[in-house]
């Protein structure tokens, strides 16, 4: 998983959880173990006259997205679009970089209209790295965070099938 939320322990990180866990039950433990990665501790951002550094050092970020088989991409919705953490993230990557990656792409928004906005944007940038993205995006408006698990449920319930292939051309 990639949160692209700012903040640690976001409710995106919870919708991404969420989505992740519902797809690992209806396509079986093959996968492997799940990563997250939240760029809110990889990477520092700050909004005022100090520089930010991430809190967490560890592996390299960008290796564990190349790698990983499926990558549920979150984020959050600022301004109808992803977040500009998450657009500084993916500008590193070199176009098709990611075509060995099934992704699926997911956002939260404080309405519908802007958390559609988001999900189709991110699904975009996707795409344009080579991604895999063989469903449509997930988008969250965040009065339904109370029913995250419900509607992740729901969404794998119709896309599962049409994931799981995706997944077996890229072992």
């Amino acid at each position: 998983m990639l949160v692209g939320n700012p903040r640690a322990g976001s409710r995106t990180r919870g919708v991404a959880e969420a989505v992740a866990g519902a797809l690992l039950d209806r396509l079986g433990g093959s996968l492997g173990a799940v990563q997250v990665l939240e760029l809110a501790e990889a990477v520092g951002v700050s909004f005022g006259p100090e520089p930010a550094y991430g809190a967490k050092a560890g592996s390299d970020p960008f290796a564990a997205v190349r790698s990983a088989r499926l990558l549920v991409v979150a984020t959050s919705a600022y301004k109808g679009s992803y977040t500009g953490l998450l657009k500084i993230f993916l500008d590193q990557f070199p176009h098709r970089e990611l075509a060995e990656v099934v992704a699926v792409p997911v956002s939260v928004a404080a309405s519908p209209a802007h958390a559609d906005a988001a999900a189709s944007a991110l699904r975009d940038v996707l795409l344009e790295l080579g991604a895999r993205v063989p469903a449509p995006p997930l988008a969250v408006p965040e009065s339904r965070l109370a029913d995250a698990r419900e509607i992740a449920a729901r969404w794998a319930d119709q896309h599962a099938a049409a994931v799981g292939p995706r997944l077996a051309r890229v072992v």
